[in-house]
């Protein structure tokens, strides 16, 4: 039976309201295996009359699902640190205390990621020698998936902070996915050494003189390709390179459905196609992923997608109880101690 734990979920970020949060929850227990619902737990955070009702409608009332009641909302416009101090009863805020309480064992919010970034290390704490934790997105490939970090959180990096996204997002790989000796890979405008800025050239060198399984720099086309297993980069070009992912995908998907329904030998074509179209979507929708975890905390943190369906919720719940039960914390804390040992 897997390890007991309890999620805390905020309900009143997302930008489509707690009713699709509360959704989510629900499908978590319906449609995962047992091997990550059994011995677990949700706790559902924000205000307790909205997420009763919703969680009611939703046939969730006999599920190990409970609510802690919070007054406040983080919004979408709300500067992270203000909002730290000024909305202490916020559904973000209060599910980060249950955590840090011991109440709870993992977080997932879809609300501000730069507020969810600024509360995690608040109440969890960054794993020592961690001065940022990294965003780490999931991307797919023909064989296993790709991890690229930073993917939002820190805009501007130095190459040491490059250099410890590496050695996380090893860890992350190893953990999660099960890849023995992850394939590390630094993004550049070039495969060649003497290619891109004076930092990832200096992070290149250390890269190199690591004992990380170091591919070399890796251009944009080969994240998809899967020529790497964790890909490094800042949290600005990751995140355009995320968003700009999301993106394609859905005007393939839409391209796709636009173009069998011209069309009855299109629409015949699909109704012998439709089960590889839908392993194919699969591949591609970001909700199947759910949510990025925060990297370098003493804790588990996932920051879903602001516009999060109830599809993508389950997800985020469930890679949160995948992370926690990996043990990626303990196995970053250990890389990163021997690093600087």
């Amino acid at each position: 039976m897997p390890d007991a734990l309890t999620v805390a979920v905020d309900c009143m970020g997302g930008d489509r309201g707690p009713s699709v949060v509360v959704e989510g929850a629900v499908q978590f227990f319906k449609d995962c295996g047992r091997s990550v619902t059994d011995n677990a737990s949700l706790i559902l955070v924000g205000d307790r009359d909205c997420l009763s009702r919703a969680l009611s409608k939703a046939g969730g009332a006999k599920l190990p699902i409970s609510i802690q009641h919070a007054s406040q909302v983080v919004t979408m416009d709300d500067h992270p640190t203000e909002a730290l101090k000024s909305k202490p009863d916020s559904s973000m805020a209060v599910m980060a205390a249950l955590q840090k309480k011991g109440l709870a064992q993992a977080m997932v919010s879809p609300g501000n990621t730069g507020a969810m970034m600024a509360v995690s290390i608040f109440a969890l704490g960054r794993v020592k020698g961690i001065p940022r934790p990294a965003v780490a997105a999931t991307f797919p490939t023909q064989n296993n998936p790709t991890v690229v970090l930073d993917a939002g959180a820190n805009v501007d990096c130095r190459a040491d902070q490059l250099f410890q996204f590496a050695l996380m997002g090893e860890a992350y790989s190893k953990g999660v996915f099960g890849i023995d000796s992850p394939r590390v890979a630094l993004l550049n405008v070039g495969n060649e050494e003497s290619k891109g800025t004076d930092t990832t050239r200096e992070v290149y060198g250390m890269l190199s003189s690591s004992s990380l399984n170091f591919q070399g720099n890796i251009e944009g086309d080969g994240i998809l390709k899967g020529e790497a297993d964790v890909v490094v980069c800042d949290g600005f070009v990751g995140n355009v390179i995320m968003k700009t992912f999301e993106s394609i995908a859905e005007l393939v998907g839409g391209s796709l459905y636009l173009e069998m329904k011209r069309h009855w030998a299109s629409r015949a074509g699909y109704l012998l196609m439709r089960h590889s179209f839908s392993k194919l979507w699969e591949r591609f929708d970001s909700a199947e992923y759910g949510g990025a975890p925060l990297l370098g905390l003493n804790g588990v943190s996932i920051v879903a997608h602001g516009s999060s369906s109830a599809k993508a919720i389950k997800n985020a719940i469930a890679a949160s109880c995948d992370f926690y039960r990996s043990g990626v914390s303990d196995r970053i804390r250990l890389e990163i101690s021997s690093s600087t040992s």
